[in-house]
């Protein structure tokens, strides 16, 4: 009985080494598989983690391309570009700069530089300015304005709605004489026309109303001088006035009738003739020579250099008038269709010898 006891006993002591070795094999094979299961773990995470921080290549990108385009998109500026917002008809009118452009694929720009004196008239032209915009600039070298002047355009475009023009190293030919061209900064906004705007100072028939005809002498007789300069321009041309014949006949006339006895008899002309239509009845009452040299205006204002000593004395006391073209080479088509209109009215009722 003590034998099969003990040998029980030695069967459960096996028994039992037996269940913790398997315990631990089994353990042990757990413990191998985690590391394994954890790595994947972490793979994926880093996965995501990279997935969620990793931009959008093709979004990002096509953000920056739209926004290059429209940076550099200037077609919207194509149409007309004037001083003062002046319309084509009052530049020719009254004198001004204006800039005609048109511009594709973006930036592509094909332009036409114009500029008309007030005064004289005289005419100034860029034509085919062409280039390609960029960073809101472009430069464009010319070689003739017209009086033989050179020089670069730096053309700058801002926010859509301005666009300046500095002539920068212009080189005036030996032989302009009136020293006329395209020289120093302008500043353009779009022309009225562009804007859909209505023509305040252009009425139907070509005529301005009141209030756009003073506007209009204001800016072409008067905004160019300064106080001194003018005072200054009046006395030197007081030698002329005084060499003139028939001017005292003009002052009295000017002081007695239209009570004008300040200098705006001096500095604009007797009759605005580019300006507006006269009938037969705005001449009823003025005397054969105020008739005359409202005739005779209309020729001076476009720089005509008169052969009568008398009528050339008269011109050249005033501060408005520069001779510039002979007899000889005058043309008639330099007038515009007021100018015409006036000028045959008053031809008909010129009777001073």
């Amino acid at each position: 009985m003590q034998q099969i006891g003990g040998g029980m006993e030695i069967i459960m002591k096996s028994r039992a080494i037996l269940m913790i070795v398997c315990s631990c094999l089994i353990l042990s094979g757990c413990g191998k598989s985690s590391p394994s299961h954890s790595d994947d773990i972490k793979t994926a995470q880093t996965a995501e983690t990279a997935a969620d921080t990793q931009p959008e290549a093709g979004k990002q990108t096509g953000v920056t391309a739209i926004t290059e385009t429209e940076a550099e998109n200037y077609e919207g500026y194509s149409g007309l570009w004037t001083e003062s917002s002046f319309s084509h008809e009052e530049i020719i009118t009254y004198g001004g700069l204006e800039f005609s452009i048109q511009v594709t694929e973006q930036n592509n720009l094909n332009g036409y530089l114009f500029m008309q004196q007030g005064t004289s008239e005289r005419i100034a032209e860029i034509d085919n300015i062409n280039g390609k915009i960029n960073n809101g600039e472009l430069n464009y070298k010319y070689n003739d304005d017209g009086w033989g002047g050179s020089g670069t355009l730096h053309i700058t475009f801002s926010n859509n709605d301005a666009i300046q023009i500095e002539v920068q190293d212009y080189k005036m030919k030996d032989t302009n004489l009136s020293g006329y061209g395209f020289s120093g900064i302008y500043q353009l906004q779009r022309s009225k026309q562009k804007k859909g705007e209505e023509k305040e100072s252009i009425r139907a028939d070509n005529q301005t109303s009141e209030q756009d005809l003073l506007n209009a002498v204001h800016e072409k007789y008067y905004s160019r001088w300064t106080e001194d300069g003018m005072q200054n321009a009046i006395a030197e041309r007081k030698q002329y006035r005084d060499q003139c014949s028939f001017y005292p006949e003009v002052e009295e006339y000017l002081e007695q009738v239209r009570e004008v006895r300040d200098i705006s008899s001096l500095v604009e002309p007797l009759y605005y003739t580019d300006m507006k239509i006269y009938q037969k009845e705005d001449f009823d009452d003025v005397p054969p020579l105020i008739i005359h040299l409202a005739k005779n205006e209309i020729y001076a204002r476009h720089g005509y250099i008169f052969k009568n000593e008398d009528l050339n004395n008269y011109f050249k006391g005033q501060v408005w008038y520069e001779p510039a073209i002979t007899p000889e080479n005058f043309k008639d088509s330099l007038f515009n269709k007021n100018e015409q209109e006036n000028l045959k009215l008053l031809s008909s009722l010129d009777t001073y010898k």
